[in-house]
């Protein structure tokens, strides 16, 4: 493949373009990674395992981090990028979803305009064709996204994409097929592990009715690109590209970790808007920006342990044993039809599209109604664990919905007015950068 040039500071021209990070790693940091890739990363990750995670953990330079990012899924054979050309433009099961959907990529981000959404519909439309078995799944927009975001290249996403998704040693596959049957084992992983590390938060939790999948969906389903700042979520793709899919149970029990404080003094709206606010959190003047964070959160997540027999759980094969397994305890969780938890997800799920398509409007959240964003003819747009029709109401839709339709209630076009429809008013400050109390207890 042809490498891309790298001007006399690291960064490339692309990648200065995108200035995908608020802050870069030092100057010492940036001439290890030089040192590193002058030996050759696939062999440097082979020789020296503990010492390349230690530096992945502080931030890959932005100059090298695609390079780092194929070597870490071995991105060797240039036959996917071969098929990409005609998978991306025949049409599809799936392309009348992705159209849609590309629509509420990155809205905040100026950078991923028109003809960057024509890409990522590629990028998207080839996946579903090369694995119709998938297809296409809310979340999976962001992950593409994110490639394109770092690659700058549709050929090399598409490639990538095709990895993580589909090779055994990632399978992130199976947080998007049919019933979610990996998503699920990870939503139940995380809580047995957030009962047993952070157990008063979790009780706090259960007498609040915040399921966990109120929150996780959005963290795993987007593998945290859509719940936090771009620099910071660089670090942690940086981490789980590098070190697998199981670390993202680490990452959200060290998130709650150093939350807990401030979450054990919050009940239910508020602490439904504090997680999705997070990612409005802009501090990049300050010796806490968001770069920082995800530095330290990174760090932090060497001190969760996940027990061998979760990891077995997670890589035993599909459909053994799927609906139990790892002595959960799900008798607080959500009902499937429940409409106030929907609600809640739904407002997680539209909060950025809302705010772009009404700052683009001029107007409320009349700016796109609920309805528009779902197609009754496109496939598998519904509940995908119940197997209901793709024209079911809102309410009917369960916990594991594929494309869960924005919450009717949510006027609010910014997100940032409160938990549209329940009675939360705008204020002056309303726009004012978002900070989480506890992070600076990192």
């Amino acid at each position: 493949m042809e490498q891309e040039q790298v001007s006399a500071d690291g960064h490339s021209p692309l990648q200065a373009t995108h200035q995908l990070d608020g802050h870069e790693v030092s100057h010492m940091e940036l001439s290890k990674w030089r040192e590193m890739v002058d030996v050759g990363i696939s062999q440097y990750m082979r020789s020296h395992p503990d010492r390349f995670h230690r530096r992945v953990r502080r931030g890959i330079p932005t100059a090298f981090r695609w390079q780092v990012w194929k070597a870490a899924v071995r991105l060797e054979d240039c036959e996917l990028e071969r098929k990409y050309a005609d998978l991306s433009e025949k049409l599809n099961d799936w392309t009348q979803l992705i159209d849609i959907d590309i629509r509420r990529t990155f809205p905040e981000l100026k950078t991923f305009d028109g003809p960057q959404q024509q890409r990522l519909k590629r990028v998207l439309n080839a996946y579903a064709g090369y694995n119709p078995r998938v297809g296409y799944c809310q979340g999976m927009n962001f992950v593409a996204g994110l490639l394109l975001l770092v690659s700058d290249s549709e050929e090399e996403s598409f490639a990538v994409l095709v990895k993580l998704m589909d090779h055994k040693e990632f399978g992130l596959a199976g947080f998007y097929m049919d019933r979610l049957p990996l998503l699920r084992r990870y939503l139940r992983a995380c809580d047995k592990l957030v009962a047993d590390t952070v157990p008063e938060l979790r009780e706090h939790f259960i007498r609040e009715n915040v399921q966990p999948a109120v929150y996780l969906h959005q963290w795993f389903l987007t593998l945290f690109i859509n719940c936090f700042p771009l620099s910071m979520v660089m670090i942690i793709w940086d981490v789980i590209v590098c070190e697998g899919l199981p670390v993202i149970l680490r990452i959200a029990v060290s998130i709650l970790q150093v939350l807990k404080d401030s979450l054990l003094s919050m009940h239910f709206e508020e602490i439904i808007k504090f997680f999705k606010m997070m990612k409005t959190y802009d501090d990049e003047d300050g010796e806490l920006n968001a770069f920082r964070i995800g530095q330290l959160l990174m760090k932090h997540t060497e001190h969760v342990n996940i027990p061998e027999s979760t990891l077995e759980y997670l890589y035993r094969e599909a459909g053994d044993d799927e609906e139990g397994g790892l002595d959960s305890d799900e008798s607080w969780e959500a009902d499937p039809i429940s409409g106030t938890w929907l609600q809640s997800i739904s407002r997680m799920f539209s909060f950025g599209y809302t705010k772009r398509r009404g700052a683009a409007s001029g107007s409320g959240g009349g700016a796109s109604s609920p309805s528009s964003w779902r197609s009754s003819s496109a496939p598998e747009l519904c509940e995908r664990s119940s197997g209901a029709s793709a024209s079911a109401s809102p309410s009917s839709m369960g916990p594991t919905s594929r494309a869960s339709a924005p919450d009717a209630t949510h006027s609010d076009a910014r997100g940032s007015g409160g938990e549209g429809g329940q009675g939360a008013s705008s204020s002056a400050g309303q726009d004012e950068p978002f900070i989480p109390r506890g992070w600076e207890l990192l």
